[in-house]
């Protein structure tokens, strides 16, 4: 992945909005452009980096955008998964249900008690 590539401005546009997660139908009505030339122009920047996925694409915004070391972009995403990894695995042994939290924010008790009523009894 090559990041000191210049992309032009309306590649810059496209690569921003598919980067932060809009699909491509969202970024041609936001432009105003077509669908076909969202494509094209998608084409052209994956070939420029050296890219071959959207996620990808992503990464690539977020480490322009912001100035982040690309180096840094792995071990802050398996620092990430680590906690959420510890988040989870803390509530299986305290016996909490993480959906007893979410019961309380949502208001939407009955499918809520549901599933857990279905995932206990499994």
């Amino acid at each position: 992945m090559n990041f000191n590539v210049k992309l032009t401005r309306r590649q810059t546009e496209v690569a921003e909005f598919v980067g932060f997660g809009y699909s491509v139908k969202e970024a041609a009505s936001f432009l105003g452009i077509s669908y076909s030339t969202i494509k094209v122009t998608l084409k052209a920047i994956y070939s420029k980096i050296g890219i071959q996925k959207a996620t990808e694409l992503a990464k690539f915004v977020y480490v322009r955008r912001f100035g982040l070391d690309a180096a840094l972009c792995e071990p802050t995403r398996k620092l990430i998964a680590m906690f959420f990894l510890c988040l989870y695995v803390s509530s299986l042994f305290l016996g909490e249900d993480i959906s007893i939290a979410r019961r309380a924010r949502t208001g939407r008790n009955s499918r809520i008690e549901r599933v857990t009523r279905t995932r206990r009894e499994l």
